[in-house]
Formats: structure tokens, sequence, C-alpha cells
């Protein structure tokens, strides 16, 4: 996890390759393993299109019959899935692709460069099919974090965590929130318990969600948080 919460200290505005993989793995990186979304994404753009030319990955994509980019994201990941709903995928890359290349001439870096308006990036990345307001939320913290991008450490307060499965199970079974709480609402608590840097809950929340509080047969006696949990809708252990 560190790698996750670690800053950049120098500000990258990434090559045409880097750029389509890191927005490629924001689309994937939606119900399922995190690891698996981010080398996928790495695998597609090295696949389509040409690594130097930023916008031949969204033409070729939208280029391709939609039998044959359906079948490319069932078996084209070394003969797996890209993801486990890639047929929603096959639908939506292209409009993806459309959007990005008549917004951004296929060049996705041209959301995020020499931007300092948080809210502006937020919402240009929420209006590309397949992200929404949970990743781009995400995105918008590794650009500042792990690439000095969009004012680097001077947006912390900017920053919000991604209230994702394993982010909210942590924040209800703590009583942070209640059981069905709106996204809204977790956002809310996080800027609350930390004002200068809300988003700095996001990763040690996952990584408890992901390694103690597990949906079934929680670990809450090795639990970082074991002391302090209320447990809520843990009924034996």
């Amino acid at each position: 996890m560190d790698v996750w919460v670690r800053w950049s200290k120098i500000t990258s505005k990434m090559r045409p390759h880097e750029a389509n993989a890191f927005l490629m793995g924001v689309m994937l990186d939606r119900g399922g393993l995190a690891e698996r979304a981010w080398d996928a994404a790495e695998h597609l753009c090295s696949s389509v299109g040409d690594p130097d030319d930023v916008s031949s990955l969204w033409s070729e994509i939208l280029a391709m019959d939609p039998p044959r980019l359906r079948g490319y994201l069932r078996y084209g990941y070394g003969g797996k899935a890209f993801h486990r709903y890639y047929k929603s995928f096959a639908k939506l890359l292209p409009q993806a692709a459309e959007h990005l290349l008549d917004k951004y001439g296929g060049d996705p870096r041209r959301i995020w460069n020499n931007q300092r308006n948080i809210a502006k990036v937020k919402q240009l990345l929420d209006d590309i099919p397949t992200i929404g307001p949970g990743l781009a939320n995400m995105a918008v913290l590794i650009l500042a974090r792990n690439h000095g991008l969009l004012g680097g450490k001077a947006a912390r307060k900017q920053l919000d965590p991604k209230p994702d499965i394993q982010v909210r199970r942590v924040f209800t079974r703590t009583g942070l929130v209640p059981k069905g709480a709106p996204d809204e609402d977790i956002i809310e608590v996080a800027r609350e318990l930390s004002p200068d840097f809300p988003a700095a809950l996001d990763a040690p929340a996952w990584d408890i969600g992901q390694r103690w509080c597990k949906p079934s047969r929680p670990l809450c006696t090795e639990c970082p948080l074991g002391t302090i949990c209320q447990r809520v809708g843990i009924h034996s252990q």
C-alpha cells in the first residue's frame, strides 16, 4: 500500500501511452480487483493503437466492429476477459472513445494538464462514459499524489476518498455512516475527520477492507480497528 500514500516530488505530465493506460485503468477499476484493472489497462493499451500516438487507441476502439470488440474484451487479456463486465464495456468503450476524440482530440492529458481546479477536472472525468463520480475522485487523487499534477500537495483539501465497496464496508461497520448511506455521506464524514486531506482515509480504509474487514467472516481480532470498531452488522466471530 505504501506506493498509494507516497507523494510524488516531481510533476509528470505523462507520455501518450502512460496517459492512455492511466485513463483506461480508471475505467476498468470498477467491480473487481484494483491490481488486475491496472495490469489489464496496460495490456490493452500496449495491444491497441500506436503507443506514441495518443489518439490512435481511441480511434481504433471506435473503429472496431461491435462483435470484434466484444470478442477482444472477452479473450484478449491472455485468453481471459479484461473485465468481468466485458459486455457492458464493449458498449461503453466506443462511447468513451468518441467522447475523448470529440472533446480532446483523443488526448486525455488535455483534461488535467495545467489545471488546478479539482472540481472541474472531476466533472470532466465524470462525464466520460464508464467513469462516474467515485472513479473521478480516485483519478484526481492519483493525478495529484502520484504525478504531482493539479497542484500536487496543494490540492489535498480538495481530494476526497472513492467510496468503493471496501471503503463503504469499513465506514459502515465502524459506525461512521449508517448502512446504505449515499456516497456523499461517506465523503462528508471523511471531510470532517480529515479536513486538510479527506482522501487520506481512502488507502487505509481500502486496505482494512481488503485484508481484515472481509464481507463474511471478518478478522476483527486481527484488525487495527478491532478495539474501537462498533462491528455494525457483524453478528458472530
